[in-house]
């Protein structure tokens, strides 16, 4: 029952992350934040979505992957 809870919990909190960028850092690749971080959070949750904090260094890769810099890593 414990870990039902916990899997439910992470679920709900895990669609909510969006990482802190910095956009002026991005230089060109700034335009293009939103739609990169849309399909960088599908990709994630192809991952492994179970478990929070591989959720967000997923999307944190890939976001970093497509020339965003990222302030909040963890």
């Amino acid at each position: 029952m414990r870990w039902l809870i916990i899997l439910f919990v992470s679920f709900l909190t895990g669609c909510s992350y969006t990482p802190v960028v910095d956009l002026r850092a991005s230089k060109n690749e700034a335009q293009l934040f939103q739609r990169d971080l849309m399909e960088c959070k599908e990709l994630a949750k192809q991952v492994d979505f179970t478990i929070f904090p591989t959720y967000r260094k997923a999307v944190n890769n890939c976001i970093e992957g497509r020339g965003h810099s990222v302030l909040n890593q963890w």
